[in-house]
């Protein structure tokens, strides 16, 4: 017997009503182009304009990455009915998103590593979008690169790996990018990775209760890490590599691991050492991805690797069993 339930038709109806303003799917896709009218006007050497298209490209991805987990955590909540809204109930309020802050301060709770110092300087940044466009301060005059830009796509990269995404996505980077642009991101995704180095490093400095830690407290954190296994972290790596070695990270200084797609395989010219019916190989694996899991810090992409010193290309020889071809038509 079919029972008539009243309330199905409001639930049908609220599955399909999604305000645009809190749409997860509608703020990145704002976000991707106002990150790349960032990077046009970086080329045209528009430094101001940069820095505005930048900062409006980065609160809404902030807002798309809160969105993802539940619109609630984007809307203002003055008008009770903004809740109604973001939980797909539509009431005609016209529903109004919380300020860059409050973004910010959020995803330092949702985005992992995204701590105080990358917070603090994307208010800084909305901070001053603030006073460009609401007063006749002019906020972004004179404000040198390498304030800001290692900062913002830093904190770029880092919203987007918590949505499993990359700057490549985000940015558009493929192949109908004119060059230039194309030298652009690549320059900006060193510059995340030095930036995301250097946060690192000063969050590895800092205790969890406050304080710094000591030299010791340091050194005995460095040899506990000699204990760590790869498998123990490998939930941490996006990709499925042919290969996890053991490396030093450049932040923290303990025991870390990269990731590297094999490359070529050849036999080894000296087969003297090989034992009878066994054959040296040589293989070489590509570096595509960092993580440590002592400071956090993750790293991916052959660009991002290299510019910290990770890029190196992995050696590694082994012996196998030779496999002979079977006879054919000797019976």
């Amino acid at each position: 017997m079919m029972i008539n339930n009243p309330y199905s038709k409001l639930m049908k109806n609220s599955e399909k009503h999604e305000q645009p303003a809190l749409s997860h799917d509608a703020l990145l896709a704002k976000s991707c182009l106002y990150a790349q009218r960032a990077l046009h006007a970086k080329g045209d050497n528009q430094a101001d304009a940069y820095q505005l298209w930048a900062a409006l490209a980065l609160e809404l991805l902030g807002k798309a990455s809160l969105a993802r987990i539940h619109p609630s955590l984007i809307v203002e909540t003055a008008n009770p009915n903004s809740l109604l809204e973001a939980n797909g109930i539509s009431t005609g309020t016209v529903v109004r998103t919380v300020d860059a802050n409050i973004v910010f301060a959020r995803l330092k709770h949702t985005v992992p590593h995204f701590g105080t110092p990358i917070a603090e300087a994307c208010r800084s940044l909305a901070t001053r979008r603030n006073a460009e466009l609401h007063s006749g301060h002019a906020a972004f005059s004179g404000m040198p690169l390498e304030a800001w830009e290692g900062d913002f796509w830093s904190a770029a990269q880092l919203i987007l790996t918590s949505m499993k995404l990359d700057l490549d996505a985000w940015l558009g980077a493929d192949s109908r990018v004119p060059l230039e642009l194309l030298q652009h991101v690549q320059h900006v995704k060193r510059e995340a990775a030095r930036r995301r180095v250097n946060h690192a490093a000063m969050m590895f400095e800092e205790k969890p209760g406050g304080g710094k830690r000591s030299k010791k407290e340091k050194e005995d954190i460095r040899n506990a890490s000699k204990m760590i296994h790869w498998w123990d972290c490998k939930d941490k790596f996006r990709y499925l590599l042919n290969k996890v070695w053991n490396i030093q990270c450049p932040a923290c200084k303990c025991i870390a691991f990269v990731g590297g797609d094999m490359i070529s395989e050849e036999l080894v010219d000296d087969q003297s050492h090989a034992e009878p019916g066994w054959e040296v190989v040589e293989r070489e694996y590509l570096p595509v991805e960092f993580f440590c899991s002592t400071c956090g810090l993750s790293l991916v992409g052959e660009e991002a690797l290299d510019e910290v010193g990770l890029g190196n290309i992995y050696l590694e020889a082994y012996e196998r069993e030779i496999e002979y071809e079977p006879d054919y038509g000797n019976d």
